[in-house]
């Protein structure tokens, strides 16, 4: 509900106040950039390429509001835009090779590129939370559909409770628990009762099509926000493309983007990463071996089979952080379903539990991704016994290779409920993007800081 929330606060005029902020930090940074002889371009040439900056924006839709909807998107636009300006500024040295060279051309795309990307992530931010503390978002349905799983997921992502309305066709199919009872005519006034910021439709039995058309004329007569859940659970906003087929308004959902030169790209990127950063830390994961070997029994690395992509079994490496023992009677319901988690397990050794804690024990993993059984970001690497034990759900986590973080990881980790584990894996296997990746990698320094659910 971000999305909701976000578009609330910025409405229709944030493609005109975007672009004012985009214009206003390229002259600035510009006029500065010349004042100060970074550059040497002349006032016309600067001119110039403001206004292909400004065009190369509106062509690659970075003025479209929708953008909130998914806060990597704008990135995508933004840099999408810099690309052309800096393909059509090039281009225009060619005319004005005596005030405006190539390298001057590249150097501010990259300079407004960075700016814009800044300013936009910094609105949808300061527009989310401002809506949070202000006008809710009511959510109409039947009974059927408005299940307590549904209102308790819009409750989590908006940040507070939602108004309920439920839309009662049949008497008896009315749920007491759930909201109030109101007929598809009521909903528009109930909203405006209750000083709504947007409504949100979920189809059923008692809410069809015929209804929903005549509940979207209601609500623009009031100027009200209009919100269609099309029922796809699980699939983000940018793999979701309305197409018109005969006047029958559809959902076109892009299949996901797990194969191709940005796959592939990423892939051997964190190959690299990773073994640049063996490399570098080559020292301390020597000191971490031998304080390891002096305080306990055993070797230093610990070796275990997992299950990789398509069921490949290998060989992951981490720091030992046990001590031989059998495991320990299960108590209180410590484990979850398929996972084997305790919060104090008596075999963790006093160095392994500081490890642990800032998940030092992992960096051994490094390996595993240069070797490439595994990536730098993608699901939790499973157990071979817990594999037997997945639903077809969870099997399609194997769909790609395990990764060192991960939505899980940066989550919650241990603290989380197998099914809800589940779930941001499998967000991550068919929504996987480049920028989703780079945003996990960001989140995970505060993630290993925060240690939550690292035991």
């Amino acid at each position: 509900m971000d999305t909701l929330e976000s578009s609330r606060v910025l409405g229709w005029t944030a493609p005109t106040a975007l672009l004012s902020g985009d214009f206003a930090a390229a002259i600035l940074t510009g006029v500065l950039g010349v004042q100060s002889g970074w550059f040497a371009a002349s006032p016309v040439a600067l001119g110039v390429l403001l206004a292909l900056w400004v065009t190369c924006l509106v062509a690659s839709h970075a003025a479209d509001p929708s953008w909130v909807e998914s806060r990597p998107r704008v990135c995508h636009h933004v840099v999408r835009a810099g690309c052309s300006l800096a393909l059509t500024g090039t281009a225009a040295t060619l005319v004005l090779a005596d005030s405006l060279a190539p390298r001057e051309v590249f150097v501010l795309a990259a300079l407004w590129v960075a700016l814009s990307c800044a300013l936009r992530l910094a609105v949808a931010s300061l527009g989310a939370g401002a809506a949070r503390a202000s006008r809710p978002l009511v959510v109409v349905g039947d009974g059927e559909q408005l299940s307590p799983h549904a209102l308790a997921t819009l409750e989590r992502r908006v940040g507070g409770p939602v108004p309920v309305a439920q839309v009662v066709t049949d008497a008896s199919a009315r749920r007491p628990d759930v909201g109030v009872a109101l007929g598809v005519g009521d909903v528009a006034g109930y909203a405006r009762r209750v000083q709504a910021g947007a409504v949100v439709a979920i189809p059923g039995p008692g809410l069809d099509a015929a209804s929903l058309r005549h509940l979207q004329w209601e609500l623009e007569g009031i100027r009200m926000p209009f919100y269609v859940d099309p029922g796809m659970v699980g699939v983000a906003s940018t793999r979701l493309m309305p197409v018109d087929v005969g006047g029958l308004s559809l959902v076109r959902i892009r299949a996901a983007q797990r194969r191709g030169l940005s796959w592939t790209v990423i892939g051997w990127a964190g190959r690299v990463t990773a073994a640049v950063g063996l490399a570098i830390l080559l020292p301390a994961l020597v000191l971490i071996a031998v304080a390891i070997r002096s305080t306990s029994p055993g070797p230093a690395i610990y070796r275990q089979v997992r299950v990789g992509q398509h069921g490949r079994v290998f060989t992951i490496y981490k720091f030992r952080t046990m001590v031989a023992a059998p495991r320990p009677t299960l108590v209180d319901n410590d484990f979850d379903d398929v996972l084997f988690k305790l919060r104090s397990d008596p075999r963790v050794t006093p160095l392994g539990r500081c490890l642990r804690r800032y998940s030092l024990d992992e960096l051994p993993q490094l390996a595993n991704v240069m070797l490439g059984h595994m990536r730098l970001v993608g699901p939790r690497p499973a157990l071979p016994e817990e594999v037997t034990e997945y639903s077809e759900d969870a099997r399609r986590r194997l769909v790609v290779k395990p990764g060192i973080t991960g939505l899980w990881q940066v989550s919650g980790r241990s603290d989380l409920s197998w099914q809800e584990t589940v779930r941001l894996d499998l967000h991550y296997v068919d929504n996987w993007s480049p920028w989703l990746d780079l945003a996990i990698l960001c989140r995970t320094p505060g993630a290993i800081v925060g240690h939550r659910g690292a035991y």
